[in-house]
């Protein structure tokens, strides 16, 4: 960029609870990192969201700082764009533009040539290699738009690896094959969080759930058939499945241990994922947290009509599958496809999914996951990636 102090706006409209936002978030902490000299415009519109992401942050103000960014509310017309227009949009996940925002870029009396990054989905069907860094025509011959795709291979934009989720994953690889070194990280990391974790505890299983509502009832079954092999501890995330899990797990007479976490922050979270044998996870941004972590996990994806979240989970487990053996993968396969057939998300539904065969299987396992994280990682930084496009173009 030939002027290191250049602007970027990023705009998000937040519509699967906390995900979206999540990836926004991080994307604006690892483009800062990168490049501290970045000024960020952060537009958003549920800014009580934001606010439970960042406490810091006053969901109640027009326009705020906030460490070191401008944050301002979607539908507040801010004097600021007419001052400096936009001229690098990063828009996240084809949420459209504020009115007030799109005259601005559009504004004929701003002579400068304008870039529309639309940061697409994370996804990891074929399209995605296809579509990433593709143009993409807007009304005005000066604006220019382009296509971002996140993804699972080198033709994509990759993953966000943050330096903070690296310097976390180093030290929890290196407590994994040390019992005692690793009972004392997640000691330690309860203790840091708040958790109230018992005694003895964080020698046993981890086995974190953060997933859309339904029956946990078959699911709350193998964990207590696994347990039988191996005592388990239950780390049920704040949000959609906690309630739902817990019910059946009184239903069942709380036949294994369980932590109900609070909300926690996007450090804390990363490392409880690093810190689990076995993660159940949902949506997208968990999605690349969980892959990149390298334990054995479920994923279940956001519901979408006529089923298509199965079309995205298929293509995600076609590229998990090299690396797994096949009974491992067949187990971890079979319980994905089953965890995402379903037509609704509520305490009722009743899915036909069984966890007993990848849990027995995570051991196994474990390497391939671990193998896949690498081959992520070696695709490169997805923020790294991203702002090297955004000097190319100016």
């Amino acid at each position: 960029m030939q002027d290191s102090f250049v602007t970027i706006d990023i705009l998000c409209k937040v519509v699967d609870n906390y995900g979206d936002i999540g990836v926004v978030y991080r994307l604006a902490k690892a483009l800062s990192d990168l490049d501290p000299a970045l000024r960020i415009r952060l537009v958003v519109d549920e800014l009580s969201a934001f606010h439970a992401l960042a406490p810091g942050l006053d969901p109640a103000k027009d326009v705020q700082d906030y460490h070191g960014w401008t944050v301002i509310r979607w539908d507040h017309p801010w004097e600021g764009f007419k001052r400096e227009p936009p001229r690098l949009v990063l828009e996240c996940f084809a949420c459209g533009r504020p009115d007030y925002f799109e005259s601005c870029l559009f504004d004929p009396a701003f002579g400068s040539t304008a870039h529309i990054i639309n940061v697409e989905h994370l996804s990891a069907e074929a399209w995605a290699d296809e579509l990433h860094l593709m143009p993409s025509l807007t009304r005005s011959a000066r604006v220019k738009k382009w296509i971002f795709m996140p993804g699972f291979t080198h033709e994509t934009g990759g993953l966000i690896i943050d330096r903070r989720f690296e310097e976390a994953a180093a030290r929890w690889n290196g407590a994994r094959a040390d019992a005692e070194a690793l009972a004392s990280m997640r000691s330690g990391l309860a203790d840091a969080s708040s958790l109230g974790l018992e005694k003895g505890a964080e020698r046993r299983y981890w086995l974190s759930v953060f997933s859309y509502e339904r029956d946990y009832g078959p699911i709350v079954a193998d964990i207590a058939a696994f347990s039988r092999e191996r005592p388990v501890l239950a780390l049920l995330a704040s949000g959609k499945s906690q309630p739902c899990f817990l019910s059946a797990w009184e239903r069942a007479g709380r036949p294994f241990p369980v932590l109900r976490l609070p909300f926690l922050p996007q450090e804390a979270w990363d490392e409880l994922l690093l810190a689990c044998d076995f993660n159940i996870v949902r949506g997208e941004e968990t999605l690349a947290r969980a892959a990149l972590s390298g334990r054995p996990f479920i994923w279940q994806a956001y519901l979408q009509a006529e089923a298509h979240q199965l079309v995205k989970v298929r293509a995600f487990l076609k590229r998990l599958e090299p690396w797994l053996d096949a009974p491992s993968f067949a187990a971890f396969s079979n319980a994905t496809l089953a965890f995402n057939e379903r037509d609704r998300d509520d305490g009722a539904w009743l899915g036909a999914e069984s966890i007993l065969p990848p849990l027995r299987a995570s051991e196994a396992a474990e390497r391939g996951f671990s193998a896949f994280s690498r081959s992520l990682s070696m695709n490169g930084d997805l923020a790294l990636h991203l702002l090297t496009f955004l000097r190319d173009l100016v």
